[in-house]
């Protein structure tokens, strides 16, 4: 027998809001200026799934590729937060799935001291275009292994890096990815 009227817990609750349309597309904008997502296609081949992971012209302003790193992470591994004063980053996750934080650092920025997390996985790859002074982290939140690749459009300089770097739980990015 159902009850006419709501519970205290169903007055309560709050429904949940949209994050993809019809199409199974994101309709949530991104929180932090100059940070893009570009969802790729896996296509099905006949011996196992291709998956194209970097296109120059998949961001705006076009981003040429000058560096390229693989990163794998243990289960529940992560790196630390980190910056780049001029270097842009785009990064692909290529195996398992993978929690990337965001922290705008940018003073002039309309998102100044903004956090975003982002879940991004295989299972529907993209890639994440990171602006030269947005903090980020990457973080394997599974029990198995994880791994990305980051593509650079300044090369690495092994004498003076633009590598700059925060522990997590700094208190400067009051933020967990957990």
């Amino acid at each position: 027998m159902q009850r006419s009227g709501r519970t205290a817990l169903q007055s309560e609750a709050a429904r949940a809001p949209q994050t993809m349309n019809a199409e199974w597309e994101p309709v949530r904008p991104l929180a932090i200026p100059g940070v893009q997502i570009k969802e790729i296609k896996n296509v099905v081949v006949r011996s196992g799934v291709l998956t194209e992971c970097y296109r120059s012209e998949w961001f705006e302003p076009s981003f040429h590729a000058l560096h390229i790193v693989h990163m794998s992470l243990l289960a529940g591994g992560g790196s630390s937060w980190h910056c780049h004063r001029h270097q842009s980053d785009v990064v692909i996750p290529v195996l398992g799935q993978l929690r990337i934080g965001l922290y705008d650092d940018r003073s002039e920025s309309s998102s100044y001291r903004c956090f975003e997390m982002l879940h991004v996985s295989v299972a529907r790859p993209v890639a994440v275009y990171v602006p030269p002074l947005v903090w980020h982290a990457v973080k394997n939140p599974t029990n198995e292994s994880a791994a990305y690749v980051v593509a650079n459009d300044k090369p690495y300089s092994y004498e003076e890096p633009d590598d700059w770097i925060l522990p997590i739980g700094s208190p400067g990015i009051p933020h967990s990815l957990d």
